[in-house]
């Protein structure tokens, strides 16, 4: 039949924290896909979607476009999507001129398992909840909705979630248009669908997934990926999507995006060529392969370190200014970024700076060890062609035709201390080295431990043999061919101290210890040996 979705977009998202404050909640990801992306698959390619959208309205228009090009969207923006009369009977009732016709009636916030009918009568979605007070719920009788009690405290055990298929919709429309009914601070949509309890409204059980709510959105993401021991390495602020063929990565700083893009230039035949971009979005193709994580070995180790020394770290040749220019990139990189950070982990955490005894090593304050370091010495670097974030699960591998080895370069860094073009090969080589110290993949499974009393620290986590190996390999290459090995091991401390305040605990405190000890350890290696 003949027939239209609409999804409402349109709010604030109050019930989810300030996630929202940088993209709309229907943007956020369950199992590393939209939950709006989610609700669009559960309809066919020739069914139009008309979307209401408002709060950060271009987000959504800006994501749909980019994910799911091939389909028919139309826009509805709802200025008045936050304060009184606000909510989802006058978001619907904006888009009741697009809606002529039966249509399939979504909240953003809702994910269900089954498919979803056809509006060839009309029916009511439901789930059994135990606060009624929460919902709009229903009376069922004679298998057909014959009461709905609007957020009240009541004896009904199934609620509306959000979803329903509207077959006699001018009826709809007529009896929507006469509630303006504020309860929980919103319009509701009851009265609408009140009126067609009289041409028989069915009942339609669902596996409901709410992801209005921040504590409800996690639970629904664990149950989606399968594992709810996962450790949670998302960014408030950045987002990436496997959707459609796709992969879509959003940042709320439309200039990373911008210079992302830009740094497919230098990096062409490298990394995925870009397929479109719009505002904080871009987006490329899938390919095919594994991370090297996946698949490292001593021989796939060499064919990485000769692919990446011929085709990548391609250096540079720099004119005085030039020159000046990138020593002073280095600088604010390596020494007043992680000052910055240092500060907000501090800030963050209230660990304080002392002598802390890590994994059974006595380790002085940090302050002690930045002092040792030599960092004239670290701002001469070698410019040339980079990653920015050189470690395993960011590099695909697969096989050519002949059966070579192939790589592809992902989730490539925008800049180094602003400069787009180059940077210091020694940061690539302190983050792979840093990669094979530890398995980011694997603690992104939540395979390790952390704890701390006082000024004692003990940490584990899992490495297979493979990775020992590869780390093995990876030193007696920057020796071969002349690197500064201590340098390298320097880097890859303060590497892990800048990440410390961008992860949430108790990564974000492992890993500064981590790189407290690693630090110590490269500064006084003749020591310790």
């Amino acid at each position: 039949m003949k027939y239209k979705a609409c999804i409402l977009a349109a709010g604030v998202g109050n019930r989810i924290g300030n996630v929202t404050d940088n993209i709309n909640n229907a943007l956020l990801p369950v199992n590393f896909k939209a939950t709006i992306s989610h609700i669009i698959e559960k309809f066919d390619n020739s069914i139009e979607i008309v979307i209401a959208v408002g709060h950060k309205k271009e987000t959504v228009m800006d994501y749909v476009s980019l994910a799911h090009p091939e389909r028919k969207f139309t826009f509805v923006e709802i200025k008045q999507y936050m304060g009184p009369g606000s909510g989802p009977r006058l978001s619907l009732l904006e888009c009741k001129d697009k809606l002529q016709c039966p249509f399939v009636f979504f909240a953003a916030d809702t994910l269900v398992l089954e498919d979803v009918p056809q509006p060839d009568k009309n029916w009511f979605g439901i789930a059994p909840v135990k606060k009624t007070e929460d919902y709009c719920t229903v009376k069922i009788k004679n298998n057909l909705v014959s009461q709905l009690d609007d957020k009240t405290k009541n004896d009904n055990k199934y609620a509306f979630i959000g979803l329903a298929g509207v077959y006699d919709y001018e009826i709809f429309w007529n009896a929507l248009g006469e509630d303006s009914q504020i309860k929980k601070g919103e319009v509701q949509v009851s009265n609408g669908f009140n009126a067609l309890i009289e041409k028989k409204l069915v009942p339609t059980g669902f596996t409901w997934f709410d992801t209005g709510s921040e504590k409800n959105y996690i639970e629904t993401n664990k149950n989606f990926l399968g594992n709810d021991e996962d450790f949670d390495f998302s960014k408030s602020d950045e987002f990436i999507y496997f959707v459609n063929g796709r992969i879509v990565k959003y940042f709320a700083n439309k200039e990373i995006t911008d210079k992302r893009v830009e740094r497919t230039k230098h990096l062409k035949g490298l990394c995925p060529e870009i397929e479109n971009k719009k505002g904080g979005f871009y987006s490329y193709k899938k390919i095919p392969g594994q991370v090297i994580y996946d698949v490292i070995n001593i021989q796939i180790l060499n064919d990485f370190l000769q692919w990446a020394k011929s085709s990548l770290w391609k250096k540079k040749e720099l004119n005085k200014t030039a020159q000046s220019e990138f020593d002073n990139a280095c600088k604010k990189f390596y020494y007043t970024k992680t000052m910055e950070r240092l500060g907000k982990f501090y800030a963050k955490t209230g660990i304080e700076d002392t002598t802390h005894t890590i994994n059974g090593v006595q380790v002085p304050p940090l302050k002690d060890l930045l002092a040792q370091i030599d960092w004239e010495d670290l701002y001469k670097g070698i410019p040339s062609n980079y990653h920015g974030d050189l470690q395993f699960d960011n590099v695909l591998y697969s096989k050519d035709s002949k059966g070579l080895s192939r790589f592809t370069l992902l989730d490539w860094r925008q800049d180094f201390g602003g400069i787009v073009e180059y940077a210091d090969m020694y940061y690539d080589l302190g983050k792979l080295n840093g990669g094979m110290n530890i398995s980011y993949k694997l603690i992104k499974q939540n395979d390790f431990t952390f704890d701390m009393s006082g000024a004692s620290v003990f940490y584990k986590y899992n490495i297979n043999n493979n990775l020992m190996e590869a780390k093995e390999e990876y030193h007696k290459f920057l020796v071969k061919n002349g690197f500064n090995l201590r340098k390298v091991k320097i880097i890859t401390g303060i590497i892990f101290l800048n990440m410390s305040p961008m992860h949430q605990d108790p990564f974000d405190r492992m890993i500064y210890f981590m790189g407290k000890l690693t630090l110590y350890r490269a500064l006084n290696e003749d020591r310790l040996k």
